[in-house]
């Protein structure tokens, strides 16, 4: 297998737990806006449904509001594991580079939180592109080979239209064991 020194990682689900509750963020963004629609992926959805700007930017402050009060959940003791994976690639020179659904204005305290603002060489918001393909598209045209880690069927999918190696986890406390399998493929590919 080949070495692949930059690291795009996926934050909630991936790098953090799954804090937001989005079902009943997806309920209350439907009741808000009077729609019907499944909302999933919920970005996306939102992106493309025929909304006017006014209701696209009421969905979008209700989703940032949810985005920033799950940051006092977040226990960075707990996420231990995956904030040492991190740094310690940093460390040896891998690129870790953050691909996510939240905006830079929600992702920023997080990072801060974490300790890991010293780290990431580059993060892709929904600010730059809602669409995970776009986002991995350009990250691949940025970096050359990227490895994406992520933790649902979309971010899945969005690896395989854009071309990208794609690692999955179950949940966030995965995220230490594929740092440390990335780390170790290259260690042997020396």
């Amino acid at each position: 297998m080949r070495c692949v020194r930059t690291i795009v990682v996926d934050v909630d689900g991936t790098l953090i737990p799954s804090l937001v509750d989005f079902e009943g963020l997806r309920e209350r963004i439907r009741r808000e806006l009077g729609v019907s629609h499944e909302l999933k992926p919920l970005g996306l959805s939102l992106s493309r449904l025929p909304l006017s700007d006014e209701e696209k930017q009421k969905a979008w402050r209700i989703v940032e509001e949810e985005e920033l009060r799950t940051i006092a959940l977040l226990d960075p003791e707990a996420l231990r594991g995956n904030i040492e994976g991190l740094r310690r690639l940093a460390a040896e020179g891998f690129r870790i580079v953050i691909a996510t659904h939240r905006s830079m204005e929600t992702l920023k305290p997080v990072i801060e939180k974490l300790g890991l603002a010293g780290y990431i060489t580059e993060a892709v918001t929904r600010d730059y592109s809602i669409d995970r393909v776009e986002q991995l598209r350009y990250l691949k045209a940025r970096y050359g080979d990227i490895v994406f880690i992520g933790d649902t069927v979309y971010d899945e999918d969005a690896s395989a239209r854009a071309g990208v190696e794609f690692h999955r986890v179950a949940s966030h406390s995965d995220l230490a064991n594929v740092l440390k399998l990335l780390e170790d493929r290259c260690r042997e590919a020396l």
